[in-house]
């Protein structure tokens, strides 16, 4: 009951902060001034023409509750979403420029700051997006080991993470701006810490684990990945952040090589889709599928793992990863809605100390309201459960964007 009550004060304070007025001109009907935080169509606090007119920030808090980093931690981002003028005549804006920074720390001292910029050149019939980043992390990776007495075991290690990281993406609209291919770069430097005040024996295992044969010389290790990615994508959501109706699929191909800035070579393939539509109009049905794939050189740190809500993160991490997911939503007035979701998952590896054949579920329940109408963009809080824990998300749009 405390938790959800500390989550309401977060989301009161943060609307509050938002009660920016603006003289408008007088209503032919009641002579009264309208504030900008109001929607002209149901009179209830909206952010689409504070976006439009004023150009003003959205505050997106979040509460962190990740095993992997400490349990509980707080993030804020400010993102600056602007229509493109050539839009401003439309219903709704689908691919608005979005401009943002943000900032998180957890109870295990992990932090992280980070810019980034989303936007389109209509003249060019491009996409683009921007991302730089700094982030010392504590963060724990798993691995399972057989022990002549004890049997099948899964241990984790605290590992210290310090990467600064950018990102860089291009894509060409292909047809009617529902295909795009493109290309996309990814580099990252990180400093790998591990308190070495430990037995030989766990010594050796972290080495044997994590392919860490460096420590023996240095308490610190310098890794470098650098890779390029080519992906094609079908998009037709009828919006980027919440949609109601649509399909998005994409597939890209990635290689890491020395001559890109990667210690490592070594490639990746990454497939997913998210399927909308509505049986009926209060309803939205939403279905997930997505397939990673790393091959065997590539560092512990990337390889992909389960990401629902409700799984730890890099907790079922393998070389490969599928999971599905679905989400149903019901707006049962015009503003609100609860949704429900369910998931499962699994890995496959060769790696002795990565393979599981288990599938892992979790699921959960969260409601959103539909805080800027024209940009079909809703925000709430999600309640979810894994094999483990209960974790909770404030969603931004829709937990599946990426």
């Amino acid at each position: 009951m405390r938790r959800w009550f500390l989550l309401i004060v977060v989301l009161v304070t943060i609307t509050g902060a938002f009660a920016q007025t603006r003289p408008m001109q007088k209503s032919q009907q009641s002579g009264k001034k309208q504030s900008i935080m109001v929607d002209t169509l149901d009179h209830k606090l909206d952010f689409s023409r504070y976006l439009i007119e004023m150009h003003g920030f959205i505050p997106w808090p979040s509460i962190i509750s990740e095993p992997a980093v400490g349990n509980f931690g707080l993030a804020m981002a400010l993102v600056f979403i602007s229509p493109k003028e050539s839009e401003k005549a439309k219903a709704n804006y689908s691919f608005p420029d979005i401009t943002g920074v943000a900032g998180m720390w957890t109870l295990n001292n992990s932090w992280g700051v980070a810019a980034f910029r989303q936007g389109a050149f209509p003249k060019l019939q491009m996409r683009y997006r921007v991302a730089l980043g700094y982030a010392p992390l504590n963060v724990e990776f798993y691995r399972t080991f057989n022990r002549p007495l004890a049997g099948e075991q899964t241990k984790s290690f605290l590992f210290n993470l310090k990467s600064l990281f950018t990102i860089v993406e291009g894509s060409e609209n292909i047809w009617k701006n529902k295909v795009f291919a493109g290309l996309n770069y990814t580099f990252a430097t990180t400093q790998i810490n591990y308190d070495l005040n430990i037995d030989n024996d766990t010594l050796q295992r972290i080495i044997e684990y994590f392919h860490l044969d460096t420590l023996f010389e240095k308490k610190e290790i310098r890794s470098n990945i650098g890779y390029v990615g080519l992906f094609a994508e079908w998009d037709s959501r009828n919006s980027i952040f919440t949609p109601d109706k649509g399909i998005r699929f994409r597939a890209t191909s990635s290689f890491a090589r020395n001559w890109l800035g990667s210690d490592n070579d070594y490639q990746q393939l990454d497939i997913y889709t998210n399927i909308f539509f509505r049986p009926f109009k209060p309803w939205v049905c939403g279905f997930m599928a997505e397939w990673n794939m790393m091959s065997d050189d590539a560092p512990f740190y990337v390889l992909p793992y389960l990401t629902m809500r409700g799984l730890p993160a890099a907790q079922y991490q393998g070389q490969q990863v599928l999971q599905f997911e679905t989400e149903q939503r019901f707006d049962f007035l015009t503003r609100w809605s609860v949704v429900g979701f369910v998931g499962t998952g699994r890995t496959y590896s060769t790696n002795k100390y990565l393979k599981d054949d288990n599938w892992y579920w979790a699921g959960g329940a969260g409601f959103r309201y539909l805080i800027a109408r024209l940009f079909r963009l809703r925000m709430g809080v999600d309640i979810a459960r894994g094999p483990d824990q209960f974790a909770y998300y404030i969603v931004f749009g829709h937990y599946w964007d990426r």
